[in-house]
């Protein structure tokens, strides 16, 4: 609703214009006025008028001219009308009801019935207002949804449907809307099915989802559906009863039974496959299936595979993070791991390639035996090796030349016998280190090379410096793997392959180097004796050491802790020993600057052709990070623990105070005035409220609490907490508080503002480990529109404001821009979890209020807080209203509570003011005592925990039968059964315990006179 709604007055009395403006004025109505008909149309056409106050008889133009004038403009139509008249004949009020008046009120007439009525018709004015703007928001997410969607009315006939549902049943709105859909499309849509869902299946379920339609429309063919339907109650032109969505899964189902037939003929490959084939499940990775194959290879059959884990039967494969293999297996559809150790049940040890394969639900592995391939690949390796240290120990010329005859190799015996560099070599050809008659037959020699394969000759080759120096040259083609020419090798007889193989090396030895050094991981090499005798740059960002600094150095001595090293020494000393691979080894590293660096290490064993071990080569990852984080969520969940515990106290703690409270409050009233011993029940009155004040706060640090909007006095609070606060920080800390004078209320959760301050408190007390000063102080503050451009947060209007302000160490920009995220913390590891500021952040921003906060190094830090500021007049009201006394009835009421002091104190209450009350100390019993009184029962005031079934499933049974019955849930703490939320959106009411005698009979009563 606007601020100041506006009316427009058409009289043509002066005086009867005055008065109504007296009157609506004071109201806070803006007031416009009109002394003709012709006036009042003017002025009409140039204001936005709320509600026209209108006179009936006016000279020129009467008031029923004016009125069809009125809603004759399409601008003006839907403004409310009062027709004003001095005539009380029954006439004139039907004439004016006709011509599309809202209200009408004859002179005079009785102010408060006037105001009554313009308070009435402007509440309903702007409740279509917005009930217009909710409809054209509705249509507009109607229209953007790709999914065809149609509304129904009560009768099943079309109100309005979605553009993609005209186009894709190729219709158009003017033959759709209106229509009874079964007519739609000349009764295309007069589908048994349909019937079936709108008018038997609806009916009875508010919802239903998947529901399949299969039908051949003359349009679009046949097509199977799936309909998503809705039941909507609300006013929308004409009420809306049904939503359909529609959904054409026409194509999903061709897939589908395709997919059928492709799993079949899966079937078949699964079980006839040569390679080990397993099935995992997505979660865990545990085996669901195995083949005749797997079972085989590895000596596990699929009986004994079934829910193990692939490590469990010999696959050495890393599935320690399966999650994330998981989600690498999504994004790339397949996962290759080549050369995998595997030991199969009798104990052999195999190497295999493992393809992991997204199979939709499940992810298939399948497992091949490479170790002949391996073995192969090893002797392969070594062959390589010999031939190339035949080459290299060669005193012939070696070389290697493409079609074009430029040389692509050569060894150095052609660079020392030739007098040639590289670089001249690089681009001279073969022909030309011979003299002119040579160059033929050479020639000639590389062409028949090309032809036949091979070839031969003889010729002198000359030297830089003219030397001729004869030679023998072999040649021979070489071809690609596809058949195809690439080139001619040649050997030179006395020429020797040194300067192939360093080039080679030197290639080899660029390309390692470019691998290591752009790898963020540290690569380290180690000889047998523990040595390093390589390692990449990464030592130096891990652990401050230069890699020449490394080089020699004891792998698993000379950087780790001293009180370590030779635990160590003894683990690393058994790998060696076994020859064995290592991976995510952890290990405590000592960095050059004495920091402690966490890492995790994966290690393979280099063996020479004889299997004889020549060191290690591996990888170290810092997961000093990573470690801080595990442990700060291992005490998030030990924090966590333990406000459990504190939450299940304060509970029953509640339910004893409530005793207290409820007696002693009794035994105060039935003493007389003068009585002595009414001081004295003062006390134990006032002491129970200090206790429910004691349990609040343990609540406030479960985090349990109820959430209880409502006026809350910050100076008095935090006047509240000084205690507390004192006891949190240590004594050579001085707590100032500098609070502003008056009422300073806010709507919030008093709880929750306690925890608030006691976070930031506990945090100052850290920052000052040297003591200093806290200060708390409070004040007024008014946001405008240009506070709010200036500082980019917040919304016009006035706050109140706190401020928490430490001399402490202070905090640098950085620190500030990720202070309120979860779980960061610049405390040590177990000192703190980066919750509390993270959390004071949410409470902050859940009560409309704003937080920021102010720091630099060595200047201490101040938080502000911003919250809206209530008037007095809200806070009066809630009080006044809570002194209004109690009353009674004579209803019957089911009272379920296990607690039997608490369940007699209420069973009192309740019948001293008249009501029959039925017990019950369990939730069985509560569903029997309602069952066999369910007719007389009007409201069921039900415990949330008891024995035997909780307060959610004893309302569950009572509502299947009485679905009307009045429900009243009360708890000492918010539950993890039920949250307050669900309780309101279920239409349940909830009271907080401990609750004092008139405020559950106000409560009571309250809810029974809904």
């Amino acid at each position: 609703m606007k601020n100041k709604p506006v009316i427009l007055v058409v009289d043509d009395q002066l005086q009867n214009i005055e008065l109504l403006e007296a009157h609506l004025v004071t109201q806070g109505y803006e007031i416009i006025q009109a002394e003709s008909g012709q006036e009042a149309l003017e002025k009409l056409s140039v204001n936005q008028v709320d509600l026209v106050l209108l006179d009936v008889v006016m000279p020129v133009m009467s008031g029923f001219e004016v009125l069809a004038k009125l809603r004759a403009n399409k601008k003006t139509e839907r403004i409310p009308v009062i027709m004003i008249t001095a005539h009380r004949e029954t006439e004139d009020r039907v004439k004016a009801l006709e011509a599309g008046c809202d209200d009408f009120i004859s002179k005079p007439f009785d102010k408060h019935e006037l105001l009554a009525r313009v308070k009435s018709l402007l509440r309903i004015k702007f409740l279509n207002d917005e009930a217009d703007e909710a409809r054209e928001y509705a249509e507009n997410i109607i229209d953007t949804v790709r999914e065809p969607l149609i509304a129904l009315d009560q009768d099943l006939r079309v109100v309005a449907a979605s553009r993609s549902f005209y186009v894709f049943f190729k219709v158009t709105p003017k033959e759709t809307v209106g229509q009874l859909i079964y007519d739609l499309g000349n009764k295309q849509w007069d589908i048994p099915k349909l019937r079936e869902l709108l008018e038997t299946i609806l009916p009875q379920q508010a919802t239903f989802d998947n529901y399949e339609v299969e039908h051949d429309f003359s349009t679009i063919g046949r097509r199977i559906m799936l309909l998503n339907a809705r039941q909507i109650h609300r006013v929308w032109g004409k009420e809306l009863i049904i939503l359909l969505a529609i959904e054409d899964i026409t194509e999903r189902k061709r897939l589908e039974d395709l997919l059928t037939e492709s799993e079949l003929q899966y079937r078949r490959l699964f079980e006839t496959a040569s390679d080990g084939i397993v099935l995992l499940e997505k979660s865990e990775g545990h085996i669901i299936h195995a083949n005749p194959a797997a079972g085989g290879m590895l000596g596990y059959s699929e009986k004994e595979s079934v829910g193990k884990k692939l490590w469990d039967i010999g696959v050495s494969l890393d599935m320690s993070d399966f999650p994330k293999i998981m989600q690498s297996l999504r994004k790339s559809g397949i996962l290759n791991y080549e050369d995998v150790p595997v030991k199969t049940r009798s104990g052999q040890e195999l190497y295999t390639d493992i393809y992991m394969v997204d199979r939709a639900k499940l992810a298939q592995c399948n497992i091949r035996d490479v170790t002949e391939r391996k073995r192969a690949a090893e002797i392969l390796k070594e062959e390589k090796r010999f031939i190339e240290n035949a080459l290299n120990s060669l005193h012939d010329i070696f070389f290697v030349f493409d079609l074009e005859e430029r040389f692509l190799r050569w060894n150095k015996t052609l660079n020392t016998v030739t007098g040639c560099l590289d670089s001249e070599i690089a681009l001279m050809k073969l022909t030309d280190f011979f003299r002119n008659d040579d160059v033929a037959r050479v020639s000639e020699t590389i062409r028949k090379a090309v032809k036949e394969g091979i070839s031969s000759v003889d010729a002198l080759l000359v030297a830089k410096d003219g030397r001729g120096i004869p030679y023998a040259f072999n040649l021979a083609l070489l071809r690609n793997l596809q058949g195809n020419s690439i080139g001619i090798s040649g050997v030179g007889r006395d020429i020797t392959e040194l300067i192939k193989a360093e080039v080679a090396l030197r290639e080899s030895e660029e390309r390692f180097i470019q691998i290591t050094e752009s790898t963020k991981e540290w690569i380290w090499e180690v000889n047998s004796d523990g040595l390093f005798t390589y390692t990449n740059h990464v030592v130096e960002e891990l652990l401050g050491y230069k890699p020449e600094e490394v080089v020699g150095k004891k792998y698993f001595y000379d950087f780790v802790p001293p009180e370590q090293r030779e635990q160590l020494k003894k683990e690393i000393n058994g790998f060696f020993a076994k020859r064995g691979t290592f991976a995510k080894y952890p290990s405590t590293n000592v960095h050059k600057n004495g920091s402690i660096v966490l890492m995790e290490t994966t290690g393979l064993p280099i063996l020479n052709s004889k299997g004889d071990l020549l060191g290690y080569r591996g990888i170290k990852v810092d997961i000093t990070e990573r470690q801080k984080l595990e442990d700060q969520l291992r005490h998030a969940q030990k924090m966590e623990a333990v406000g459990t515990l504190a939450g299940g106290i304060a509970h029953d703690f509640n339910n004893i105070l409530n005793v207290i409270m409820g007696y002693g409050g009794m035994v105060y009233a039935s003493l007389e005035a003068d009585s002595p011993s009414k001081e004295q029940m003062t006390e134990v009155l006032t002491a129970a409220e200090r206790a429910a004040a004691l349990t609040k706060r343990l609540l406030v640090f479960s985090r349990k609490q109820v959430v209880e909007m409502k006026p809350v006095n910050i100076n008095e609070l935090i006047l509240g907490l000084q205690k507390m606060l004192a006891r949190i920080i240590r004594e050579n800390i001085e707590l100032n508080l500098d609070l502003a004078e008056g009422q300073l209320q806010v709507m919030a959760d008093g709880g929750q503002m306690e925890q608030v301050l006691m976070n930031l408190a506990s945090n100052a007390k850290d920052a000052m480990p040297e003591g200093g000063r806290l200060t708390i102080g409070t004040g007024l503050k008014v946001m405008d529109e240009e506070y709010v451009a200036a500082y980019g947060y917040g919304k016009p209007g006035k706050y109140v404001l706190i401020r928490v302000a430490d001399t402490g160490q202070g905090i640098d920009e950085e620190t500030r821009e990720k202070i309120f995220e979860p779980f960061f913390t610049t405390k040590g590891v177990g000192e703190g979890t980066g919750l509390g500021l993270a959390i004071s952040y949410e409470i902050i921003k859940k009560h409309d209020g704003y937080i920021n906060v102010y720091s630099e190094p060595g200047k201490g830090t101040e938080f502000k807080i911003y919250l809206p500021l209530i008037e007095a007049a809200a806070v009066l009201e809630e009080k006044t209203a809570a002194t209004v006394p109690a009353k009674g009835g004579n209803e019957t009421i089911l009272l379920a509570e296990d607690d039997a002091a608490l369940r007699k104190l209420e069973r009192i209450v309740l019948e001293s003011h008249d009501y029959t009350v039925i017990t019950a100390e369990d939730g069985e019993e509560a569903i029997t005592k309602f069952m066999e009184n369910r007719e007389k029962i009007s409201l069921a005031l039900i415990d949330m925990i008891m024995p035997k079934k909780n307060g959610k499933e004893v309302v569950e049974e009572i509502r299947k039968v009485s679905p009307q019955t009045k429900i009243l849930f009360a708890s000492g703490y918010t539950m993890d059964i039920i949250k307050t939320r669900e309780l309101t959106e279920a239409g349940f009411d909830f009271i907080l315990k401990p609750v004092l005698p008139r405020d559950l009979l106000k409560k009571v009563r309250e809810i029974l006179d809904k």
